[in-house]
């Protein structure tokens, strides 16, 4: 095993330690954990991957949200969480942890939209003290269709 998957092992470990000990997450061992893209965004879920507005496709262009935070990995002091669970709500995705550790959680229901998702992201990203307006466009340009 290299270094770069001992460290997600390692992440994945402490992060699943602090959801499974957090009075709000409570997350149980059958529920999936993925930390491959560093605590700036931390997977939870039962699907993830096969969310298909999270998925990998060229149109939209793939993980508009990884491809935007991964860069702030070393800027993140606290991780952000995204759990998907179509028992959630659509409303209130953004939620701030404080226990075991801060974390900052997005909540993704089923039905969830885009703008809530950057709302909340907006929200967790101002707490890190990072300048979102840095971030550039988040929405991708429409393709021009070819005549």
């Amino acid at each position: 095993m290299s270094s770069y998957d001992n460290q997600v092992k390692a992440l994945e470990v402490q992060v699943r330690d602090w959801l499974a000990k957090c009075p709000n997450c409570i997350l149980s061992p059958q529920v999936a954990l993925h930390a491959r893209r560093g605590t700036a965004m931390i997977q939870v879920g039962q699907s993830f991957e096969f969310d298909q507005r999270l998925k990998a496709y060229d149109d939209p262009p793939n993980y508009l949200v990884a491809n935007r935070l991964v860069p702030f990995n070393g800027k993140v002091k606290n991780p952000i969480i995204f759990w998907l669970n179509t028992s959630f709500p659509r409303e209130n995705v953004y939620q701030l942890h404080e226990q075991p550790v801060v974390h900052h959680l997005i909540r993704l229901g089923a039905g969830y939209t885009f703008a809530a998702v950057y709302e909340g992201l907006k929200t967790a990203l101002k707490a890190e003290k990072i300048d979102i307006d840095s971030l550039g466009e988040w929405l991708p340009k429409k393709k021009k269709e070819k005549k």
